[in-house]
């Protein structure tokens, strides 16, 4: 639904155009398109982008467990939370960039190893 609220200028005469004061668009339905964080979700991504971040997070669990670490000591070094070493091992979740570095890093790996 769009509104907008008009005013007329008192300094001018009423055949002038009013001005707009103030307009809001709102949908009617604004729960059935927003999400638990009030922006429009997305699409879901294809299936080779979903196959694609399998492909890291088995790279990372096996760089892991040739560490001898655990997703909780992993988690400590790279500082990051174990919740986020899991979703990106199990592939549920996108893994930012910053974090993959990390990764990287507190496993003792190329990027690129991880990545490829």
């Amino acid at each position: 639904m769009f509104t907008c609220q008009l005013t007329h200028r008192a300094d001018l005469p009423l055949s002038y155009p009013p001005e707009i004061e103030k307009c809001t668009v709102r949908d009617t339905d604004s729960r059935s398109l927003r999400g638990k964080r009030g922006r429009v979700p997305s699409a879901p991504p294809p299936d080779w982008i979903l196959q694609r971040r399998r492909q890291v997070g088995d790279r990372i669990r096996d760089a892991r467990l040739h560490a001898n670490l655990t997703q909780e000591k992993l988690a400590e070094l790279a500082g990051m939370d174990r919740q986020t070493i899991n979703r990106i091992e199990q592939a549920h979740a996108s893994p930012m960039l910053d974090n993959l570095f990390r990764i990287a890093d507190a496993l003792g790996v190329p990027l690129a190893d991880l990545v490829r």
